[in-house]
């Protein structure tokens, strides 16, 4: 079977990656990128090695007729429009969180994908990393027994040594809030490891930083339809290392990080064992298993199957972000479903 051909919208290091992932996928290829300054675009992927077509402008890529899926790796305000766009013109597209700013995108994307009937997959590409490949493994073969409590929070000193400072990610304009901005993977993790949440109650402060529009540090309290409880947070205002926290208790034991103890799986147990795993310990684009995300988006293509972060999936992490910075704005506990799938 040839090659899907991939076009790519973005030439940093998320778009780098996902550059190199479609490129070592036996099954796809990327044939055109686009930049925002051609020129720039054009040494950049000379530096790396690429020998796909530099083409002019974003719409260069949704009209090229031998293009079957596109990479969204823009500026956030630009997703929905961009998938949208894609998506009209039968292009299957793997977009990055988040895909919309507002519950309005949100829901246009949804729709339009849901109409036009192609594969779609959004790039929280931590449900990939080994550590939590081990983690959802041990739930659904029930080494956990019954998961009651629950914590994932997510912690990465943002400043003006990402990029995506200058176009606006501290600003309302260009986030629009920390949930959405990288909070997500965290709200995701929660979703994909304990089942859909039924209410959710956050609150936010601003710990020492004024150069964010919003507050960078939230902390959300969540009530998940199966009885379980647990929370998720995030901070961009952080004196210390990248960290992603992670907590869950079970009726069989528990993990805490890198530590486990389940005593019935492995009798005489007397202390935390450790996984000998890679770990969500880096904020470095280069350490994400974006070849994992690839290669199932490749895989549902081929096989005419759902991705992993399917347009379903990707809504409901969406809504559960919205919905805590629902809460945050007006101190109330908001309940889910939160968003309308219809206009």
């Amino acid at each position: 079977m040839e090659a899907l051909k991939a076009g790519v919208f973005g030439v940093g290091d998320v778009a780098i990656e996902y550059i190199k992932s479609i490129n070592a996928n036996l099954g796809s290829e990327v044939v055109a990128v686009v930049g925002r300054d051609k020129n720039k675009t054009k040494a950049r992927v000379a530096a790396h090695g690429f020998t796909c077509e530099v083409l002019d402008a974003y719409d260069d890529l949704v009209r090229r007729s031998d293009i079957d899926m596109i990479v969204i790796t823009s500026p956030h305000f630009m997703h929905a429009d961009e998938t949208i766009r894609a998506a009209q013109a039968g292009k299957h597209v793997i977009c990055e969180k988040p895909i919309g700013m507002d519950s309005a995108e949100v829901g246009r994307v949804y729709r339009a994908v849901k109409a036009a009937g192609v594969k779609f997959q959004c790039g929280m590409v931590l449900r990939w990393n080994p550590f939590v490949i081990n983690l959802k493994h041990m739930i659904e073969t029930g080494v956990f027994g019954r998961l009651f409590y629950i914590e994932i929070d997510y912690f990465h000193k943002l400043s003006p040594v990402w990029n995506g400072f200058s176009w606006g990610g501290q600003k309302r304009s260009g986030g629009p809030s920390a949930s959405l901005v990288a909070g997500i993977h965290a709200v995701d993790l929660v979703r994909y490891l304990c089942g859909e949440v039924e209410s959710v109650h956050a609150e936010c402060v601003r710990g020492h930083r004024e150069d964010f529009e919003y507050p960078p540090t939230y902390l959300s309290a969540v009530k998940f339809a199966n009885g379980a409880v647990g929370k998720t947070s995030c901070s961009f205002e952080i004196e210390s290392p990248y960290l992603v926290n992670v907590l869950l208790h079970g009726s069989k034991g528990s993990v805490v990080q890198n530590r486990f103890y389940f005593k019935e799986s492995f009798p005489g147990q007397t202390g935390w064992q450790t996984f000998e795993t890679v770990m969500p310990d880096s904020g470095a684009v280069s350490h994400h298993p974006f070849q994992f995300l690839v290669d199932d988006f490749v895989g549902s293509i081929r096989d005419n199957r759902e991705p992993e972060l399917n347009i379903e999936e990707s809504f409901l992490t969406h809504e559960l972000c919205m919905a805590i910075d629902q809460s945050m704005e007006s101190g109330e506990t908001v309940r889910l479903p939160f968003i309308s799938r219809q206009e």
